[in-house]
């Protein structure tokens, strides 16, 4: 071997040697040094078991707006897919008619109301002045019955002796014109035959010539006058035949026969029977108009037009209603899934049979949860509890309310139906007002509950197996390898059924670099 083979290998050597001393030093300064951990304690809580279904969601409320009353569309306010809130107009039927029914309806609710003003302000006065007018009636009647029976009688048998008196003067006034009549014959017949003669002598003397054109002319006059007066006298005088009636002596004498029978049957009697009837009717009118007075009357006919200003105020209400009624409003807060109708069609009122929807509105600021569960599970649950919901969209933990468990069981898979009502407004937990209905969704329903369970975060149990696992624990500024048993999983714990004493340091972190004894530093969060 050479010198320089000799000194290339106790080079490497001793390069060797060197390199034992570092690792060993490292590994020395290694195992002494502290590791930094993070550590926690065991809590205390309530484990809660679910058991979870497929389901999937509705709308809480499905409405279809029918016409209030029959009419054409005139007017659609909404769109599909539109939100309405309540009360919202949909549609406007032709309002015409109803327009017309409110105008009368107003008007006879100011007539109404004028016929109560008056009677407020008039009827007292008015029953009170029938008292005074039939209380003045009733002492003109009284009046009249003394004057009936003091005079009835003097009157009657006066008119009989005027009627005979004005009898005989009738026939002393046709006896005279009668005889008036005769001389006014005789003196007419004396003065015709006086101007026949006059003219006969006047007729000859002018055939002769002897008398003039005028002078025969006023002979011929003289005659015919004559002639007329001869007949009016003769006619005057006809009248006065034997056994004729001259009108006036009948009439005096009818009128005489009047006055005889009303003597004869004492006709002051009737009078007097009559004036007392108008008394007693009189005593009847003022007895029933001091019973009105006493009565206040009024106050019953105010009423009267109280109540008419009230049916009319009803009629009024009526007839506005009717009109409101040709505007269709939204029954509730929702969308407008179906548009049935168009503008110009006719819509039948929703009590005819033959009545079809205008629109259909679904409510969704409340969605229904339904799904099945079996009839086992459904005993553990109660009308009122909340649920959590999720959707197959990712959204979680929604809170539902249980508010229908059917009670009808499904045979054939012993299930039962249940409802939840599920809020989709928006700003509501969950974000749900992306909700739609329609969609899937998972029911995690509570089955049970555990309290004062031992709990530690699930990073701090190792080699969790067959019930088992290993947690590090620190003790005089060491790590401790320690066996537990363990049960389930919630979330990011795990429950511990062995028993840690209180206060027990567990680590969390840094577990891969453990051993039994390793030393550790706690690092304070």
């Amino acid at each position: 071997m050479t010198n320089k083979h000799v000194l290339k290998t106790d080079l490497i050597k001793l390069l060797a040697v060197i390199c034992c001393l570092s690792v060993g030093n490292v590994t020395a300064q290694e195992a002494t040094s502290p590791v930094a951990v993070s550590v926690t304690t065991a809590r205390r809580g309530t484990i809660v078991s679910t058991q979870q279904y497929s389901g999937h969601l509705e709308p809480q409320a499905e409405v279809q707006a029918f016409a209030n009353v029959s009419g054409k569309i005139v007017a659609l306010g909404a769109t599909v897919g539109q939100n309405v809130a309540k009360g919202d107009v949909l549609v406007e039927t032709d309002s015409s008619e109803a327009t017309l029914a409110v105008i009368r309806a107003e008007s006879a609710l100011s007539r109404a109301q004028s016929q109560l003003t008056s009677t407020q302000a008039n009827a007292q006065a008015r029953v009170e002045s029938q008292l005074a007018v039939s209380q003045e009636t009733l002492m003109t009647a009284q009046s009249q019955l003394t004057e009936t029976k003091s005079l009835a009688e003097m009157r009657i048998r006066n008119q009989l002796v005027q009627a005979e008196v004005a009898y005989q003067a009738a026939k002393e006034t046709i006896e005279k014109s009668e005889t008036n009549a005769e001389q006014s014959l005789t003196r007419a017949k004396v003065e015709l035959d006086k101007a026949q003669l006059d003219f006969e002598r006047t007729k000859s003397l002018h055939e002769k010539q002897h008398v003039s054109d005028s002078d025969f002319e006023a002979a011929e006059n003289r005659l015919k006058v004559a002639q007329t007066r001869y007949e009016e006298a003769v006619v005057t005088a006809g009248q006065f035949q034997e056994g004729a009636r001259h009108p006036s002596v009948e009439r005096a004498k009818a009128e005489l026969d009047v006055a005889q029978k009303l003597v004869e049957i004492r006709a002051w009697e009737r009078e007097i029977a009559l004036a007392e009837s108008k008394v007693t009717q009189a005593q009847a009118d003022f007895s029933a108009a001091q019973k009105l007075v006493e009565a206040k009357s009024w106050e019953h006919e105010i009423e009267n037009a109280r109540a008419g200003v009230s049916q009319a105020e009803k009629q009024l209400k009526i007839a506005q209603e009717q009109l409101d009624d040709t505007t269709i409003k939204s029954p509730i807060n929702g969308i407008i899934a179906t548009r049935h109708a168009n503008v110009g069609d006719h819509a039948l009122s929703a009590t005819s049979p033959a009545a079809k929807p205008i629109f259909t509105i679904i409510g969704v600021d409340n969605l229904k949860a339904v799904w099945r569960m079996p009839v086992g599970d459904a005993r553990r649950i109660n009308n009122g509890e909340l649920t959590l919901i999720s959707t197959d969209a990712g959204i979680r933990n929604i809170v539902g309310t249980i508010d229908f468990i059917s009670p009808t069981v499904d045979r054939e898979n012993n299930t039962v139906i249940v409802h939840a009502t599920v809020p989709n407004a928006a700003g509501s937990l969950s974000h749900n007002s992306s909700l739609k209905p329609g969609g899937t969704i998972t029911v995690s329903i509570k089955t049970g509950e555990r309290k004062n369970v031992q709990l530690l975060p699930l990073q701090a149990v190792l080699h969790i197996q067959n019930g088992s696992g290993t947690i590090f624990t620190v003790r005089e500024n060491a790590a401790h390898r320690e066996q537990i048993n363990v049960g389930g999983i919630y979330g990011s714990e795990i429950e511990i059924i062995s028993r840690l004493i209180n206060g027990t340091q567990v680590i969390v972190s840094e577990q891969h670099r453990l051993q039994e004894g390793t030393p550790v530093s706690i690092v304070r969060e």
